[in-house]
């Protein structure tokens, strides 16, 4: 979800694909930008919030549904400098070295390396330094902050350019091996009455018949393409 000032729905993959959604339809989307603490409690709350999830994201007592069909893979992927001479395979690759994350963020199958994991002990294996944004890794990949980027392609992929990066600048590495992809589906509150869920499953799998979600997804996974 790309907000810009007095604009929170400027773009971005998933509010691409809820507006698609929505276009034409009898439903009133009302954009709602908070903190995450402020949000679980509005989850419990509201009897009529969408946004986008897989169950991890959700704690114990917040209800929710999900969409029948995934709108997207939830996948990440390394970014390193180019001619570092890393080669990301497994976890043990990454032994030894100093890798950029997001605050507040999990990695599963990278917490328990880690020096500083955010929820129980790691290892100490891997080193890592955090950034408050996303574009925040990157900008310090840039200036030699740590070896190597962990984030969601897409993510990554948009923040590229702003961070002062280009593609030639960087090699790409799949880590799905360390952090699991995991599909993403529209999440929405169960106090929503059956016939929202009908129209929100009808909608995605006429955009997943006609090529929409495809090609919503396209332009935020190129140039290295949609995960299988």
């Amino acid at each position: 979800m790309i907000m810009k000032p007095g604009d929170p729905m400027a773009g971005g993959m998933f509010t691409e694909i809820i507006k698609q959604v929505f276009e034409g339809s009898a439903y009133t989307v009302e954009p709602m930008v908070m903190p995450w603490q402020r949000m679980t409690t509005e989850l419990k709350h509201r009897p009529d919030w969408i946004m986008h999830g897989i169950p991890a994201f959700f704690e114990p007592d917040i209800p929710y549904r999900l969409s029948k069909n995934p709108v997207f893979p939830f996948n990440h992927i390394a970014i390193s400098r180019r001619n570092s001479a890393l080669e990301i395979d497994k976890v043990e690759d990454l032994f030894g070295h100093t890798v950029i994350l997001v605050e507040n963020y999990h990695y599963p199958g990278l917490d328990a390396h880690l020096d500083h994991p955010l929820v129980g002990k790691g290892n100490g294996k891997i080193s890592s330094v955090r950034a408050f944004k996303p574009g925040g890794t990157l900008r310090m990949l840039k200036h030699r902050r740590g070896d190597v980027v962990i984030g969601f392609q897409p993510r990554l992929l948009y923040h590229l350019e702003g961070a002062g990066l280009s593609v030639a600048d960087v090699d790409f590495h799949d880590v799905s091996a360390i952090v699991p992809t995991q599909q993403m589906h529209v999440a929405y509150s169960p106090g929503l009455p059956p016939e929202f869920s009908d129209f929100l499953n009808a909608r995605l799998a006429q955009m997943q018949a006609d090529g929409t979600l495809t090609r919503i997804k396209e332009k935020y996974y190129d140039p290295l393409g949609i995960p299988d």
